[in-house]
């Protein structure tokens, strides 16, 4: 078996030291060793994947009792991780001379797993809205998660990760455990809420805040509270929400004989995207303010029309656009989180146990959207350039250990086995 790491990255140990953890050094070595083999394996990153990627393994079951019984809150590690995201964002924001504008952008996730999963705690079957359709629904054996990412100009970072469990899951999983260890039901709206409330005493009172979802978080509670912190809420509606007592379709319909206002936004890749949008202004049933609605379609003759809703009345047509297309960075951490990460590859069973391995996740990205915007250059133009990077590093360290040993022993058959894990070389 070809081993990857010789010993941890040296850019991944300072980031995780900025932390400030209150961990055992037995758990700083786990933490370290999990978040940097997430990040250099290249296979399904089980336990037992992310131990062979390492010189001196460590004990596969070493990383499970790390999730499972080791006594660290993945709570506090998150808080941690926040906070220190949010310090950096802005601290690169001020020095930029970017504009004090902050988007937070929160969207929710399935991860799905194989249709014959059945022990793992947070994994059942959830309907996929991506996917289905109105005459053929869709339904996924996965886990369901709530993601919060934070953007000012060109920084991006990823706040947080929580799981949500269904009601019924909730009152399975109670069944069989002691009452001290119940669990309670969260909602989506419950999840966002809590976010929003553990964010709040970090984002500056003078900076302007955006909070941004799309229509199945268009609560008038969630509104109302976003309201009550002084930030601006810029949301997708759907068509039977009412303005001003009447459907936003009725609306359309009323306005199709309206001139539309071409406006012009950036998309995430840099490209340029033109919108035919008309708009109005009224109070939404339930809500105590006013929103402006832009009825957005991607040429005159669509039939598709979306509908972009903003408490902030000076805001034009093209900065409500524009900020809204910021919420894409939710989609490219799903991307990355899913497919590069292993958000989606965990095997511990316990709800605790897979919280902390996602609180690991979360960390290993964190360490790579902060990499991502310190060097990015020409040449690294996108996440995947740092994960390839990253894992060049390792490569290098590896081979250069590896000329090193056969060079001071001068025993090509030793450096194999130590090097490759293999008890015997086999014959040529």
């Amino acid at each position: 078996m070809l081993t990857r790491i010789v010993h941890n990255s040296e850019k991944l140990c300072t980031f995780v030291e900025q932390l400030g953890l209150d961990l055992s050094q037995p758990q700083w070595r786990h933490l370290r060793n999990m978040a940097d083999a997430l990040l250099v394996c290249e296979d399904e990153k089980t336990l037992a994947a992310l131990q062979r990627q390492f010189v001196e393994a460590p004990d596969a079951s070493n990383m499970a009792d790390f999730l499972r019984i080791s006594p660290w809150e993945a709570d506090a590690v998150g808080a941690a991780l926040r906070q220190h995201q949010v310090a950096w964002v802005l601290a690169a924001t001020e020095r930029s001379g970017a504009p004090k504008v902050l988007y937070i952008n929160i969207d929710d996730s399935l991860g799905e797993k194989d249709k014959a999963t059945q022990h793992l705690e947070p994994v059942t079957w959830f309907h996929d809205h991506s996917e289905s359709t109105k005459n053929r629904p869709r339904y996924k054996n996965a886990f369901c998660y709530v993601v919060c990412t934070l953007r000012c100009g060109d920084y991006v970072a990823t706040l947080d990760l929580q799981l949500y469990l269904r009601a019924q899951t909730v009152r399975k999983l109670n069944r069989r455990r002691p009452r001290a260890q119940r669990l309670s039901f969260r909602s989506k709206y419950r999840i966002a809420r809590q976010m929003l409330v553990q964010l709040a005493p970090l984002l500056p009172r003078d900076w302007q805040v955006y909070v941004q979802f799309d229509s199945w978080y268009a609560s008038a509670r969630l509104l109302k509270y976003v309201r009550r912190q002084g930030w601006h809420a810029t949301c997708a509606l759907k068509s039977n929400r009412t303005l001003n007592g009447t459907q936003l379709k009725t609306h359309a319909q009323a306005l199709k004989h309206k001139w539309y206002a071409e406006v012009q936004v950036t998309t995430a890749d840099g490209d340029s995207e033109t919108y035919f949008v008309r708009w109005l202004e009224g109070r939404l049933a339930d809500v105590p303010f006013v929103f402006r609605v832009f009825f957005s379609k991607r040429h005159p003759r669509a039939a598709a029309l979306a509908y972009i809703a903003c408490t902030d009345l000076a805001c034009s047509a093209k900065q409500a656009l524009q900020g809204y297309t910021w919420r894409w960075s939710c989609e490219t951490a799903n991307f990355y989180l899913k497919n590069q990460v292993g958000l989606s590859d965990f095997r511990v069973q316990s709800f605790e146990a897979v919280d902390r391995y996602i609180v690991v996740v979360h960390l290993a990205w964190a360490y790579v959207e902060q990499r991502f915007a310190n060097e990015r250059s020409p040449h690294v133009k996108t996440y995947g350039d740092i994960l390839r990077q990253h894992r060049d590093e390792h490569a290098v360290a590896w081979l250069r250990a590896a000329i090193q040993m056969t060079v001071e022993t001068n025993d090509a058959e030793a450096m194999l086995q130590r090097f490759l894990r293999l008890e015997t070389i086999p014959a040529l």
